[in-house]
């Protein structure tokens, strides 16, 4: 399988996985793999899609620039990704009733190894940022770019109402 399909097909993973771990009442879950905007840097390239997503995706359209959304960034490994995995894949009390360890130990490795196949070579980082004031990002959140030469994605778990 090529590096596209195969992005497609994790992608698909996590649409089929946000479905089910969106709860009954108003709590949405999005899951997300997408490809960042070209940049000389992570950080920037980070900067970019913020900015983007306050200009078009956000309920009061308005021009905020990154520094204010004080994005960090720390490198991680593949522990803390399967760990973010686990609890997002399991994070709604239906699938909280998924059987324990096999069962959702391969449901993660599953993904986990569809993702290798297109982004092994990419080292990963943990993103950490806090939205300025007054912008609605998600009610909690989970991002790890993953980053080799200047192709770099984001990897987003999110909880809205």
């Amino acid at each position: 399988m090529n590096d596209a399909l195969n992005i497609d097909h994790c992608r698909g993973f996590l649409d089929a996985l946000a479905m089910l771990n969106s709860e009954a009442s108003d709590l949405c879950a999005s899951y997300e793999l997408q490809r960042l905007p070209g940049a000389p840097d992570l950080r920037t390239a980070l900067g970019l899609r913020v900015e983007d997503y306050a200009l078009n995706v956000s309920g009061a359209a308005r021009d905020l620039p990154a520094p204010l959304w004080q994005i960090t960034v720390a490198p991680c490994g593949r522990a803390h990704l399967e760990h973010v995995c686990q609890r997002w894949f399991f994070s709604s009390d239906h699938m909280r009733t998924a059987p324990p360890d096999r069962f959702r130990a391969c449901l993660v490795n599953a993904f986990l190894d569809a993702l290798d196949m297109s982004l092994a070579a990419f080292t990963m980082h943990i993103v950490k940022m806090t939205p300025p004031p007054g912008v609605w990002y998600a009610i909690h959140w989970d991002e790890i770019a993953f980053e080799s030469g200047d192709e770099r994605y984001l990897l987003h778990f999110s909880h809205s109402d």
